[in-house]
């Protein structure tokens, strides 16, 4: 699929919180996910974040094709998103029962707390070719769209 086809599959899709499946006990909480809509072909990468100092920004790229579920494991992470078509969106993920799902083509920036762990799940085998780390080349990709 060309990037304008994928542009404009996705630029329709916007990031969003979904709250992971499970329940909580006295002794612990149990969360999970089982979303064969989400992930068709299953969790085909899993990454994590931690030890990074207390405000320090990471991610600022965005993917081609790669949707990632981003959770805060430990602490709290507030998360700039910006669209494909120029939105500017704002999440905070301080519990590990939630997720922030963000398709292709949104560009990441994301500020962590002290102690904080960020989870990553792909639907994509890592590829560097898949990932847009320029800001001003996210910005022509913007201004194609």
């Amino acid at each position: 699929m060309g990037l304008e086809e994928n542009a404009e599959i996705i630029s329709e899709r916007l990031p969003y919180i979904i709250e992971f499946s499970g329940h909580s006990t006295e002794n612990g909480a149990l969360h999970f996910l089982e979303n064969e809509v989400l992930f068709p072909n299953g969790i085909l990468r899993c990454f994590w974040i931690s030890n990074v100092k207390s405000g320090e920004t990471r991610g600022d790229h965005a993917h081609y094709k790669e949707s990632q579920v981003i959770v805060a494991m430990a602490g709290k992470l507030t998360i700039e998103v910006t669209t494909c078509d120029k939105r500017k969106l704002n999440f905070i993920l301080d519990s590990s029962s939630k997720g922030l799902v963000v398709p292709p083509l949104n560009w990441l920036s994301i500020q962590f707390s002290e102690n904080a762990v960020l989870l990553g799940l792909g639907d994509q085998k890592f590829s560097e070719q898949d990932y847009i780390r320029n800001k001003l080349e996210f910005d022509n990709i913007q201004k194609g769209i």
